[in-house]
């Protein structure tokens, strides 16, 4: 019975606090929308930066062998 008392007389108090608490976990989770929507397009980007760089290698080493096989004929 003291637990029903004890509840009682708290429940108002633990309600609000539990509604501050949901609403506060609401408020943060909407934050961070607009922050992950920059990190994709910045790894879009760099995704974009390392394709080019690594193609643009294997353009230049083939040319370079090709060369190479060019003159030692």
């Amino acid at each position: 019975m003291k637990y029903l008392s004890t509840a009682k007389k708290y429940s108002s108090r633990l309600a609000v606090v539990a509604g501050t608490a949901a609403t506060s976990a609401a408020v943060h989770a909407g934050d961070y929308s607009s922050q992950i929507a920059t990190a994709s397009s910045e790894a879009n980007g760099n995704q974009t930066a390392v394709i080019t760089a690594v193609v643009g290698l294997a353009v230049i080493g083939f040319g370079v062998s090709m060369f190479l096989r060019w003159l030692n004929k």
